[in-house]
């Protein structure tokens, strides 16, 4: 492909997957705010458990069978066979075993409510093995807009159903069943837009797939359970209630901020894969930390000085008590947006066994660290966790991207150091507001003054302190944005910034 196509179907890619992202956004948070209000923090704690199978259900199946389809440079139907075969057993197995695993595990672990659940969750390997090589068949002709609108449809029936089952009373049940109406939708969706070959063995081709997809699907396991390993405990520690609480409070600060990055994880592998060198590799992933950063830090700001009315306003008032764990967590969220792409970069570059010894290290340090925190209390859960975070960005940068890649801590501060002042910024601007306004007026008209008046701030400080942010954020605009078609381009100095840059 030649590079004047590559920017083009970056950019296509770009625009495509935030306007699909933005839109299963905006269904999703009126999903969220519905199901807040029908299932109690209980049933929400106790459904968090058999929803970590569904990202598993992903990584494992895409990672370990088809993701070697995207990054190896040639590919014959062999391959393709072969990891149709190889998905499709894989995602029958591991249905099998979770399935076999109930009275055995989860019973005795999380009791007999969460373990049907996990039953109920157990078919969404083999739904997600079905559309893996579909998957990877579009990601490797960079069609991002099939694969946008296929994903966009199926988080809509993972956020419509739900809401629809809980109206009759399903509670938790209505979101695992909502989890496996998304698997099924997308899997439907992707064999028609790219139909798999018929599965076959080729011994050579098997090889080759497993030789990467075994240790990538491992450090992708591995980051699956990192980032879900804290509800376990909790689970297994505290009371179902608690355990909502913080599953509340860990996806507004931390969760979200990764749905919004969801431009980069649907774009980041394949376009990486594609570069013509480690130094394009490098500009590009440094590019994109400086604008992911200048676009996400200050949602999560705005949430730390909005969460007290915004909360009870949104979700009612028995989650009030994840506003203080999520304004903590806010900052968790903040390193994570800047960690967003690292696994990708490491499979691009074919070290997926490194990114594997590095993330098993990173899950037995943060599990340890969730495992001594819990019984002091969700606000020293949440100090614990956003200090572990801070850890793992040293080490990722240390030991991973400086160490392969040649992007080091060093050359990430300036990037990031706009985003931070600007946020600065808001922090103060926007808590003045509000606590001017608070003994004034309600809640709704109070949070739009204080976050415009926030984020009007934010962006008089990122203009300030940093012209070369505020083009880009121009640039992104002008290339990506429908409506800013007709906008004058950009000079050639704002080379369009790589899928990890945006977020919907």
């Amino acid at each position: 492909m030649s590079r004047d196509s590559f920017k083009e179907a970056t950019l296509s890619g770009v625009r495509w997957m935030m306007l699909t992202r933005g839109l299963s956004q905006v269904i999703a948070l009126s999903a969220t705010v519905a199901l807040a209000r029908l299932i109690s923090p209980a049933e929400f704690g106790r459904a968090a458990i058999a929803l970590i199978f569904l990202p598993l259900a992903g990584i494992l199946t895409f990672e370990g069978f088809a993701s070697a389809l995207v990054q190896r440079e040639e590919i014959d139907e062999h391959h393709r066979r072969a990891a149709t075969l190889m998905s499709l057993l894989g995602g029958a197995a591991l249905s099998a075993a979770v399935l076999a695993l109930v009275p055995l595990a989860w019973r005795p672990l999380f009791g007999a409510r969460t373990a049907s659940l996990i039953a109920l969750i157990s078919p969404v390997f083999l739904l997600a093995s079905c559309g893996s090589v579909s998957r990877a068949t579009l990601w490797r002709r960079l069609d991002f807009r099939r694969i946008g609108l296929i994903d966009l449809i199926g988080l809509s029936a993972g956020n419509l159903v739900p809401v629809a089952l809980a109206l009759g009373g399903l509670r938790a049940t209505a979101l695992v069943i909502g989890a496996l109406a998304q698997t099924l939708a997308i899997s439907a969706l992707l064999l028609i837009a790219a139909p798999a070959p018929l599965p076959r063995w080729h011994r050579r081709a098997q090889r080759e797939i497993g030789g990467f997809g075994l240790p990538a699907a491992l450090a992708g396991l591995v980051d699956v359970g990192f980032r879900n390993v804290d509800y376990a405990i909790l689970a297994a520690q505290l009371p179902a209630a608690q355990t909502g609480i913080y599953w509340r409070a860990f996806n507004l600060g931390v969760v979200y901020q990764d749905k919004l990055s969801g431009v980069m994880m649907q774009l980041a592998f394949p376009i990486y894969s594609r570069t013509e060198s480690r130094a394009e590799l490098r500009r590009l992933h440094e590019r994109a930390a400086r604008v992911h950063a200048a676009v996400i830090f200050p949602l999560l700001a705005s949430l730390i000085v909005l969460a007290p009315l915004l909360v009870p306003l949104l979700l009612g008032a028995a989650w009030t008590p994840s506003v203080r764990p999520a304004q903590i967590l806010c900052v968790a969220g903040m390193i994570a947006a800047v960690l967003t792409g690292y696994p990708q970069v490491m499979l691009a570059v074919g070290r997926p066994k490194a990114l594997l010894r590095f993330n098993i290290a990173m899950l037995f340090t943060y599990a340890l660290a969730v495992a001594l925190a819990a019984r002091h209390g969700l606000i020293v859960v949440a100090i614990v966790v956003t200090g572990v975070y801070f850890g793992i960005l040293l080490g990722v940068y240390r030991l991973l991207l400086a160490r392969y890649v040649g992007i080091t801590i060093r050359r990430l501060i300036p990037e990031l150091g706009p985003a931070v002042a600007g946020c600065l910024a808001l922090a103060a601007a926007g808590e003045s507001v509000r606590h001017l306004l608070e003994p004034l007026l309600p809640r709704a008209p109070t949070i739009a003054l204080a976050g415009t008046v926030g984020i009007l701030v934010y962006i008089l400080a990122l203009r300030t302190v940093s012209s070369a942010t505020w083009r880009d954020l121009r640039a992104l605009s002008a290339r990506v944005l429908p409506w800013s078609r007709g906008a004058a381009p950009p000079t050639t100095a704002s080379v369009a910034p790589s899928p990890a840059s945006v977020s919907s």
